[in-house]
């Protein structure tokens, strides 16, 4: 009688083990299939990419794709990449990442101590050279305050006002035909572009798209005319122009 009830003991515990067992496997197996799914396998990369190798891809694979933050990573691939102006990923479940990237161009050598940050149109840090052979390529940027070398990297942004509106400056006027040589920003709110036989003086304290349409309307006229000029300082209400005698 007594090995009856153990033996019917016996049943139920298994029967309840096996109750309770069987649907853990079964979830734990479906999460354990469902989460190596769902993690980063493939990374198709599309844009322009001459000369230069993309750091940080690597690092992605296997990542939990759900979890995965498009807005952050894409951040974090322009720190590690500073030639890099746009990076932009797009999920493709189950676990793709299409990554859209824009290739920086170099505008200006900021100067510092002891050397030269290479910037792009960000203000981004590409590159730190200590000098350039030859020819330079780019107009030198000289700041009223002095930028230390040792304290930047490539990656970093130099957030400074009278900076980012430098870089607008220089690729309007550029975009007009010109080349700037080298460009000034004192303490009082002057930029000054200096170009082969002629300087072109912007105020920090305007409004950029005025002084932007001001500069491009006067350079166009000139050139429509034959003129040119020798000094164009578009930081009054109204353009100062010197004449080339």
């Amino acid at each position: 009688m007594q090995q009856i009830r153990s033996s019917k003991k016996f049943l139920i515990y298994s029967r309840l083990f096996l109750f309770f067992t069987i649907p853990i496997f079964v979830l734990g197996s479906l999460f354990i299939y469902l989460d190596m799914m769902f993690r980063v396998k493939l990374i198709r990369v599309e844009g322009t990419l001459k000369d230069v190798t993309l750091f940080g891809l690597e690092d992605l694979k296997d990542k939990r794709i759900v979890f995965l933050s498009t807005k952050k990573t894409e951040e974090q691939i322009k720190q590690i990449n500073p030639f890099l102006s746009s990076v932009v990923i797009k999920k493709r479940y189950p676990s793709t990442l299409d990554i859209t990237i824009e290739q920086a161009a170099p505008y200006i050598y900021l100067k510092a101590d002891p050397g030269l940050l290479v910037l792009n149109l960000d203000g981004r840090i590409m590159q730190k050279i200590k000098d350039i052979k030859g020819n330079p390529i780019l107009p030198y940027l000289t700041y009223f305050q002095k930028f230390n070398y040792a304290s930047y990297q490539p990656g970093d942004i130099i957030d400074l006002r009278e900076i980012k509106m430098a870089l607008i400056f220089v690729k309007k006027v550029t975009d007009a035909g010109l080349k700037v040589n080298t460009i000034d920003i004192d303490g009082v709110g002057v930029i000054g572009l200096h170009l082969k036989g002629k300087t072109i003086l912007f105020s920090s304290e305007k409004d950029v798209e005025s002084q932007v349409y001001q500069m491009e309307q006067i350079v166009h006229q000139f050139k429509i005319q034959g003129k040119d000029f020798k000094k164009l300082d578009l930081r009054f209400n109204r353009p100062v122009l010197e004449l080339i005698e």
